[in-house]
């Protein structure tokens, strides 16, 4: 080429603008799929744990009526026999498992690459009636599931300026405190931005309400009474039972603080 030749004079340039044209017009009339399509989950029993699903297309799904947005005879079902499923799906983003069972039955957007449904990934799931025929259309629900998410893992001292720009963003800091890894939220504190570790350091604790005295047994025939007592509960939340730095265990204690606490009597439930 000429260094004085306009590049969009180029021969070579202009047979592969118009090879691109007359490629998505064979595209366009051929009915192949580009972008973005749709389809509902039948299968995510992935036999190599992959998390991939397997799926009815709307091209295929006679749940899809041939006309949309109509109504009367064009808004029934299509005829005709059972789809076939699709196959493995790809997943973004990857991970070993499967899907939730709660995504079988659910809408999902789906792309596609080059037009070639077998190079189809899973996006997330939808809600749209407006599309389906009307006997499908009443029994759509709104999704309460979704398909697996991952959040960025960034080292301790690497993570993202806490920022607005940033507001209500999540991560994972890894070898944080303690040598472990903590789950991060930019908030606003104050007036400032902060990541915000939200920390269970391996455990929980859990009240118990009031509840009956047992019979008493001293022949004093005292009826059963309220143990004016409330119970605080230590469970572990990460693996096993947390670990214990003092004598104290994760087994009920008592108050304390012992009588000279100042005391609240503590609600008690409704008795039944």
């Amino acid at each position: 080429m000429r260094p004085n030749q306009r590049l969009a004079q180029n021969p070579f340039i202009l047979a592969a603008a118009q090879m691109m044209q007359a490629t998505q017009a064979n595209m366009q009339y051929a009915g192949l799929p580009r972008g973005t399509i749709r389809g509902t989950i039948k299968d995510v029993n992935d036999p190599e744990n992959r998390g991939r699903v397997r799926v009815v297309f709307d091209d295929m799904n006679p749940e899809i009526p041939q006309v949309s947005g109509t109504g009367g005879d064009w808004s029934e079902e299509r005829e005709g026999e059972e789809p076939d499923l699709s196959h493995w799906i790809d997943v973004s983003p990857a991970f070993k498992g499967k899907q939730p069972e709660g995504l079988v039955g659910k809408r999902v957007n789906i792309s596609v690459s080059n037009g070639q449904y077998q190079y189809a990934v899973l996006q997330d799931v939808l809600f749209d009636p407006e599309l389906l025929a009307q006997k499908a259309k009443d029994k759509l629900k709104i999704p309460n599931n979704s398909s697996m998410t991952r959040l960025p893992l960034y080292g301790a001292g690497k993570l993202p300026p806490a920022s607005e720009e940033n507001h209500g963003c999540m991560v994972v800091e890894l070898g944080g405190p303690m040598d472990s890894d903590w789950l991060c939220v930019c908030l606003k504190r104050q007036g400032s931005y902060y990541w915000v570790r939200h920390i269970d350091m391996a455990h929980g604790h859990a009240g118990e309400n009031d509840g009956k005295q047992p019979n008493d047994t001293n022949g004093d025939a005292e009826f059963p009474v309220e143990e004016q007592s409330v119970w605080d509960f230590v469970f572990p939340t990460t693996g096993g039972e947390m670990q214990k730095y003092s004598r104290y265990g994760t087994g009920p204690r008592a108050n304390p603080f012992g009588g000279q606490a100042k005391w609240y009597e503590p609600p008690k439930s409704e008795s039944k």
